[in-house]
This record gives C-alpha cells, structure tokens and sequence, in this order.
C-alpha cells in the first residue's frame, strides 16, 4: 500500500505540473504589457545577467522542466524570444545543482506561501478584475505546478525506502553500461536528475555505490533528464519548442563531452575526472555532487561553443507553426506609438487582416492576406484571438501614451471593433462546426449551402470595405447586412415545412445554423457603422481647417 501511495503520489504531481503549465502559457500572453516585455529585454540583454537569472531560478525551483516550459511560455507570449531565453535555460541546470551540494533544499515553504498568497488574491476578488485577473491566474497556475513538483519531489524521496528499489540500484551497480541506463531510466520516470543523483549520494553513503558507479549513474541521469523534457514538449510546437530541444541536446552533449574522459581513464587508468574529483574532497557524498555539477558546466559549455552550429537543427526540428506565422502581428510596432495617428493606421490594417481570416471558418479558401495557407478551423481562432489580444495591447500601450481627446476617441471606436472581431471569430467556428456535420435532411443542406455561399460573399465584400474604407463599400455593405432577421425566419419555417419529420439532430442543427447566420450578419452591420462613425469622426477637423470643407467635398 505504501509503494502504491509513493507512485500515487507522484503522478498526481505529474497532473498538476501539467495543469499548472497549461494555465501559464494561457495567462502569460495577457501579462506581456509594453512595460514588461520592456523589462524583460533590458534584463535578458546581458549575457551575465541571464545567467544569474538562470542560476537563481534552478536554485529556486530545483526542476530544469518546470523552467523550460515556463521559458516557452514566455516566448509563446512574446515575452522574450527564444534565443534570450537560451542563457537563462542552459544556467539554470547548473543552478539545480544547489539541491545535490546541499543533498536537500526544502522549498516546501516557499510552495506553501505562495498557495496562500494565491488564495488571498481570490479572497479579495482580485481574480474577477479585468486588471488583474491575468496575473491571479498565472499566479494560480504557477502554484498549481509547484504543488505538483512538490508531490513529485515528496515521492521520489520516499521512493529510497523501497527494497525493491534498493535492490535494483544494487544490481545495476554491477555493470557500468547497467548503472548508466539506469540512471536514464529513472531520471525520465521522476523528471529530475538532481532526484536521482540524491539517491545516487544516499546508496554512496551507504556503501551500495563506488564513485566509478555514481557516477555512471548521474552521466545516464543527465541524459535521461533531457530526454524527459523533450517528452514533455512533444505535445507543443512552433519556435519555442526550440528551447526544450536545446535542453535536452546541451545535455546530452554535455555527457557526451565527459564520457571519453571516464573512458580513457578506466582503460588506460590515466588520472583525469575521477582523480581530480578524489583530490578535491574525499567525502563520496560531496564526490557524487561534484559529478552531477560538472554535467550542469558541461552542458553550459556545450551550449556557448556548439550555440551557432545548433541553430539550424533547432530551426529544422522546430520551425515556426502555422498559428505562430499567422498570430505574428504584420504591422504594429512600439516605435509607432510615438506617432498616434500613424499608430492607427497600422491598427486599422492589422484589423483589416484579421478581418481577412473570417472566411476560412466556411472552406471557401485557405489562403490568409500575404500567403500564409491555413484549413483547420482552431488554428485560425488560435491565431485571430492572439492578433486581438495583441493589438488590444497595443490600444491600451496608445492610450497611455498621453493621447489627445480625438486620438482617444479613435482608440476607443477601435477597441469596439476589436471586441466585434473577437466574437466574429467565435461565432464563424462556431458556425463552421455546425456546418462541417452530415445533415439528413435535403432541404437542410440546401439551406445549409446557400447561407454559406451568401455569407462567404457577404465577408468578401465586408473585407474590402475594411480593407480600403471606402464609403460606397461600406454603403454597401451595411444595405447587404440589412435587417434579415424575416428572411431567415422563412427559410428556417420553409426546411420544416418540407418534412414534418425532422429528426432532433437536423432541428438542433437548423436552429444553429440559422441563429449563428443572423447574429454574424448583426455584428458585421455594427462593425461597419463602427467604421462609418470613426471615418465621420476623421472627418470632422478636416472640415474645421481652412479649405477643409472644399477639399473634402473633391
């Protein structure tokens, strides 16, 4: 019973690591304010810098993986891009190494306070803040992982008192290429090295364990830690997954730089690593640590000499994906917020293309303005809710930036439509969903088909309108989104009329499609008086300004 509460213990560590990353990378992208992504460049343009920041966060939280996915999300959110991650990743490891010196760091307490801290932000409703929601909940998800660590970590300690465990480091002891595999294997079950080498020091102490044999034990370990968080990124993609795939080569590289020293000093029995790690101390505990903390160096000099040779197996293995080229906003930089009214232009652009994407929910085409192809429907939302949110910020960043009273008034006419976008968005995969199901009844697909083509035009038209602001396009387009809530009415009256039995999936689906239909043609007709009312109000000082009138009327 107590193996089964150890084993029990450690993957519902294992579950709460995973919720918990899954809830910083959702969070993360809204903290990425102006200011802070400021600050994270500033911090992350010293090499020194970096790697202290790297050192003291493996010190910290004693766990390279929890690191690295953090450091993912962060490039996912733009917070810091993958390659001014790579100093803080790669120095973390050696940072881990603060737990084998020490051979135990409780970080117990600091889990606990910040649970609690937690917990007091949600009892002070700080959570249902639209200011900071974003950050209780990273903070929420953050803990959610520490916790997780925490079990994990509490079982892996507790893993020492099992025979059978005992047994088997016993057994491996007996051969070398024995201990090292098991050193892979068990640094990949409990997703640390620094677990293992503790172990390795404990059966040391004991006598199970020569140096030669720890030792063997914590190079496998090292290795099995990098493939365990490559395992732990095989789920994701795009550039940032780069970071976890540098991890795990930097560490297996930096074994693969160590091991001939062990193999030329065994055969040849040349004085190289063990010997100068005997001269240091002849303590095995402190001899074993040493050993994990020359894998954490090595990796570190791995990564500062192979650093420009990796960089096209990186781009290779983990290429930008498609909801990452596309989420890339085109147009908005923080140069431009010094000029407002070139700020807004580049807002209206990037709103016009993440207009462009609506029609793809309905199949009519895959290609995105400027080439990029995309079929799956969650990869287009993915990449328009980032644009909005991207382009919210940038709004607020504007806003901020001692705007003048006309400038406000855009911004605040272009955060409405940014809102409309959003549930434009929403309400297409939506629709797209219902109509990608088989429908039974005849005159249900046909229905189906001609809302789809009518929309797929209504868009297109819609997008010009966007695109080029024109006013007779815009006329246009709010005549086509006219008030059709009759019209639909009828064609939703005239499919059941033409078959009494009308299953409850085909009636679900009907009144889906239709409702969808109507509510999209309701937010395109408020979109487009939005951008009358924002080109009425550009108008206005025009018509203030001597000659403006005139020139306005050519």
């Amino acid at each position: 019973m107590q193996t089964l509460d150890i084993f029990a213990s450690i993957l519902a560590g294992l579950g709460l690591f995973f919720v918990g990353t899954k809830g910083i990378a959702a969070n993360l992208s809204q903290l990425a304010g102006r200011s802070l992504r400021q600050w994270v460049a500033r911090s992350t343009g010293n090499y020194a810098m970096s790697a202290a920041i790297g050192t003291l966060a493996g010190a910290l939280v004693q766990s390279t993986n929890a690191i690295t996915v953090i450091l993912m999300s962060m490039a996912k959110a733009e917070m810091i891009t993958p390659r001014q991650a790579r100093p803080i990743l790669v120095w973390s490891n050696v940072g881990t190494s603060v737990l084998v010196l020490a051979v135990a760091i409780d970080i117990h307490l600091f889990v606990l306070l910040l649970t609690a801290t937690t917990g007091l932000f949600y009892y002070l409703n700080l959570d249902r803040s639209p200011r900071w929601r974003p950050f209780v909940a990273a903070l929420l998800a953050i803990s959610l992982l520490f916790l997780g660590l925490q079990l994990m970590h509490n079982g892996n300690h507790e893993l020492r008192s099992i025979e059978w465990v005992r047994e088997f480091f016993q057994i491996s002891a007996r051969w070398s290429i024995l201990a090292f595999g098991v050193g892979v294997v068990l640094a990949v079950a409990l997703q640390s090295s620094s677990t293992v080498a503790v172990i390795a020091i404990s059966m040391s102490a004991a006598g199970l364990f020569t140096l030669g044999q720890a030792l063997l034990t914590v190079l496998g370990a090292s290795v099995g830690s990098g493939l365990s968080t490559y395992i732990v990124s095989a789920g994701m993609e795009g550039s940032s997954r780069q970071l976890a795939i540098l991890q795990a080569a930097v560490k297996i590289l930096g074994v693969a730089a160590l091991l001939p020293f062990v193999i030329v000093e065994r055969t040849f029995h040349v004085p190289l690593l063990e010997a100068l790690i005997r001269l240091i101390t002849s303590d095995i505990g402190k001899q074993v640590a040493l050993v994990y903390l020359a894998c954490q160096i090595a990796a570190v000099a791995v990564q500062a000499v192979f650093d420009r040779a990796l960089n096209p197996l990186l781009a290779y293995m983990a290429p930008p994906s498609l909801e990452e080229t596309a989420s890339k906003p085109r147009y908005l930089y923080d140069q431009a917020l010094a000029e407002p009214e070139t700020a807004l232009v580049l807002v209206d652009r990037e709103q016009a293309r993440v207009f462009s994407f609506l029609p793809l929910y309905l199949g009519v085409a895959d290609l995105l303005e400027g080439g990029e192809t995309i079929r799956e429907r969650g990869t287009v939302l993915a990449a328009a809710t980032t644009l909005d949110e991207v382009i919210g910020r940038f709004l607020t960043d504007l806003s901020d930036a001692g705007a003048s009273r006309e400038v406000l008034v855009a911004i605040a006419n272009r955060q409405a439509r940014n809102g409309f976008l959003q549930s434009l968005h929403e309400a297409m995969h939506e629709l797209g969903g219902v109509l990608a199901k088989p429908f039974e009844l005849p005159a249900l697909r046909s229905l189906a088909e001609n809302l789809s083509e009518g929309l797929a035009a209504l868009l297109m038209v819609a997008y010009e309108a966007v695109r080029d602001g024109d006013a007779d396009d815009l006329a246009l387009l709010q005549k086509m989104a006219a008030d059709r809530d009759s019209l639909v009415d009828q064609m939703r009256r005239r499919v059941v009329s033409a078959d009494k039995s009308v299953s409850a999936q085909d009636q679900q689906a009907l009144y889906a499609i239709t409702s969808l239909f109507e509510r999209i043609v309701w937010m395109l007709r408020r979109f487009a008086a939005l951008l009358v009312e924002a080109h009425a109000e550009e108008a206005a000082p025009a018509l203030e300004t001597p000659g403006g009138a005139a020139e306005l009327a050519k």
